[in-house]
């Protein structure tokens, strides 16, 4: 074999590599970003929504709930209860300190809510839509064939 044939083989190997690694990255969201878990300004019930809905949530993401004060994060297992605040059939309640970690390892929406006096009431709940791990559907980043294509046109010059 050639040392074009070597080289595009190299770059063949490249491409596997850099979308393998690309689909196996999980991410860490701190709910609220910099605000936080806490009750949303002016009791809007669209701060959590809106945050939620600028991410793609994926098994194997983490979301890191922070807070300071007396909250909690419960997690509530339907659409029902989250929309009524029903705190009594909560699955799970996360109480404590901030940095509270809770990793998706599940497809679908799940829902969380304060359960403290009427926090929930005032907006502060979140419901994540969880869908598949990256790594189990390869999804090529464009990098990668920007690369690739580069690394192509110019490997004959180095030949």
């Amino acid at each position: 074999m050639n040392n074009h044939g070597v080289g595009l083989s190299l770059i063949g190997l490249l491409m596997v590599a850099m979308t393998i690694l690309e689909g196996a990255i999980a991410a860490d969201y701190t709910v609220g970003d910099n605000y936080g878990w806490d009750v949303p300004p002016n009791n809007s019930s669209d701060y959590y929504p809106s945050w939620a809905n600028r991410y793609e949530f994926k098994v194997g993401d983490t979301e890191v709930f922070n807070w300071t004060g007396n909250h909690t994060a419960a997690q509530v297992t339907n659409q029902a209860d989250f929309d009524s605040c029903n705190r009594s059939d909560a699955e799970i309640k996360l109480d404590g300190e901030a940095g509270v970690r809770v990793p998706f390892t599940t497809e679908g929406i799940h829902y969380f809510i304060c359960t403290v006096g009427t926090h929930c009431e005032q907006g502060q709940k979140v419901a994540f839509n969880v869908t598949a791990d990256v790594s189990s559907v390869p999804k090529p980043h464009p990098t990668v064939f920007a690369l690739a294509t580069l690394i192509s046109l110019l490997w004959p010059s180095f030949c």
